[in-house]
């Protein structure tokens, strides 16, 4: 849903409240207080840019325009009582490209998305039981927003039967922006790196062992991965290898380096980011590391 605002200043925030009106349509905005006398500014002016009429602790804005928007407070005297930011709505869809991930399968994730670089935005979770989740701030540069969530009553061993369903709303100098979207956390999941590469030379054969992300949950025989490993020879060809439960391997050819990925083979097949290459000859036998 796109609504149109005035541009009445930059927000730093959401706005705790917020009321949408239909173009040239009446609303009502309350105080939330005990006080039956209040007065009422528009972004901090006494005088409103539209015709209203008050009675005790309701305001009625008489055919919302956009000059009429904005920032409506309350007061007792000197004392502020409540403000409601007020916008104006039509009913058009707006699309966005919203990617979130998750690590593993302990319930959280990350979600990131596009929107106009003057614009602050919230986003609210409903879980895999069913409850909704507060609203969480999202975190924005120069157009780019993020946040991230925590599904407590996320079971890592049972079935999903209920997709997750995150919801948007944001706020610019020009626009209201509301946007839903729904998945499976099984859809988003894409493993951090294995860790923990070590190389022996047994002969004429390198064995290799690893150890999977600190973040992927256990046990292992219940959530397999499957490791993709990527070798070159001298003559720069690269060789694939791929290993599903374990986490050792030989090779035969004589490679120079070595670089790992994974990820979980029964889900979403998203690759884990690769381990940086290390250099074989360099340190046969000592431990490397994945930085």
């Amino acid at each position: 849903m796109l609504l149109l605002l005035p541009p009445v200043g930059t927000l730093t925030a959401f706005p705790p409240k917020v009321q949408v009106g239909k173009l040239y349509g009446d609303v009502e905005v309350s105080c939330n207080t005990l006080e039956q006398r209040v007065s009422w500014t528009q972004n901090g002016e006494p005088e409103p840019m539209a015709e209203v009429v008050a009675e005790g602790r309701t305001l009625t804005i008489l055919g919302l325009d956009l000059p009429a928007t904005g920032n409506y407070s309350c007061w007792a005297g000197t004392v502020l009582l409540d403000t409601t930011y007020v916008v104006v709505g039509d009913m058009r869809e707006e699309g966005m490209n919203i990617s979130c991930q998750a690590e593993s399968y302990h319930g959280s994730f990350r979600c990131s998305w596009t929107g106009p670089r003057s614009a602050v935005f919230r986003a609210r979770l409903t879980r895999s039981n069913g409850s909704l989740g507060e609203w969480v701030p999202a975190a924005g540069h120069r157009g780019r927003f993020s946040a991230s969530f925590t599904d407590p009553s996320f079971c890592p061993f049972a079935e999903e039967l209920r997709p997750l369903q995150l919801q948007l709303e944001g706020l610019s100098d020009t626009s209201f922006l509301n946007f839903s979207t729904q998945f499976f956390l099984h859809d988003i999941v894409r493993p951090n790196p294995p860790r923990e590469l070590t190389m022996h030379r047994r002969g004429e054969q390198f064995h290799l062992a690893w150890a999977p992300p600190a973040s992927w949950p256990l046990p292992k025989s219940y959530f397999t991965l499957l490791y993709w490993l990527q070798y070159e020879l001298p003559n720069g060809t690269q060789v694939d290898k791929y290993v599903e439960g374990i986490e050792e391997t030989q090779l035969r050819d004589h490679a120079r380096r070595v670089r790992i990925s994974c990820q979980d083979p029964y889900a979403n097949p998203a690759w884990s980011p690769w381990t940086p290459w290390q250099d074989v000859n360099a340190a046969p036998q000592r431990q490397l590391r994945a930085r």
